[in-house]
């Protein structure tokens, strides 16, 4: 996940191996450096996913990295999006070695140019958008709002709010015009609704991506589009363990007794196995819901 503009050309694939190049910002397509590969064995324990296309943006490391790699396993064609393009090739390279599909895209999720094209690149490759996850965030602040620097609030939000509209406007563009719906799952925060100290900036994000997920289900229930969101709480991710380095108290029990009810943080996998959920069938009347996947947090 990371907050810098990237800008560059948006290069798409075409048949018989040619690219062609449109201006824009924010998004390289890189599959033209680095080919589609699938290997010939999948493992077969479970395919829910086989024959969709999904998108995964902050899909560089953490909750993003293992949602792809989950998505993968079940049979998905996934398109990778961040800003991080090594943290971007080490998650293709988790998708390999099992066997998966998938193209990274460059993707700055502030930039609307580099969305669209980001989007468009799912469904020109993959022939359509059945599932998206919008994962890219950030936070960065340690201290009151009054201290707070007012970059930093218009980056937090520019990521966390701007980003999420910005996926959630194209990706629900794409699905309609195909008529099949599709499910799409952004990511809020217990924060959302149980505020830490020094998060003013993170907090008012994760407010308003539940607003934005809450008001677009009912939009696109119509149009058989999903909506739903995750919260989660203390997950272990290299996000979560820089939060913890900046803040006064954020050693690993303290937080672990703050916000857990069972002494431990939470995995990548449990976040990516309730993500998974709300895009498949198995969640078909689910719209417009919060999931809070927390350790019992929000129970207090």
């Amino acid at each position: 996940m990371g907050a810098r503009c990237v800008k560059g050309l948006i290069e798409f694939p075409r048949a018989g191996g040619r690219t062609t190049a449109g201006s824009g910002t924010g998004v390289r397509g890189l599959e033209n450096r680095a080919p589609v590969r699938k290997a010939a064995h999948m493992s077969a324990t479970s395919m829910r996913f086989e024959g969709s296309s999904v998108l995964v943006t902050g899909a560089a490391s953490g909750m993003g990295r293992g949602i792809a790699v989950a998505f993968a396993r079940e049979g998905a064609s996934v398109v990778l999006g961040d800003v991080n393009v090594p943290g971007l090739n080490e998650t293709r390279s988790l998708i390999d070695a099992i066997g998966g599909t998938s193209i990274v895209v460059e993707t700055d999720v502030s930039d609307a140019d580099a969305v669209a094209a980001m989007v468009h690149l799912a469904v020109d490759r993959f022939g359509g958008l059945d599932a998206a996850v919008n994962a890219a965030a950030i936070e960065g602040e340690s201290v009151s709002i009054a201290e707070l620097d007012d970059d930093l609030f218009d980056a937090i939000q520019r990521i966390n709010v701007r980003g999420t509209y910005l996926c959630m406007k194209h990706e629900i563009l794409a699905m309609r015009a195909t008529g099949k719906g599709g499910a799409i799952v952004n990511f809020a925060s217990t924060s959302s609704y149980r505020p830490q100290q020094h998060q003013t900036a993170y907090t008012a994000s994760k407010h308003a991506v539940v607003g934005l997920t809450k008001s677009a289900a009912i939009d696109c229930a119509k149009h058989g589009i999903r909506i739903n969101a995750i919260a989660p709480s203390a997950i272990d991710t290299p996000m979560l363990r820089n939060a913890m380095a900046r803040r006064p108290g954020g050693s690993e029990r303290d937080v672990i007794a703050r916000l857990s009810l069972i002494g431990r943080f939470g995995s990548v996998d449990e976040i990516a196995n309730a993500t998974l959920f709300l895009c498949s069938a198995e969640a078909s009347f689910t719209m417009g819901h919060v999931l809070a996947v927390d350790g019992g947090y929000l129970a207090r």
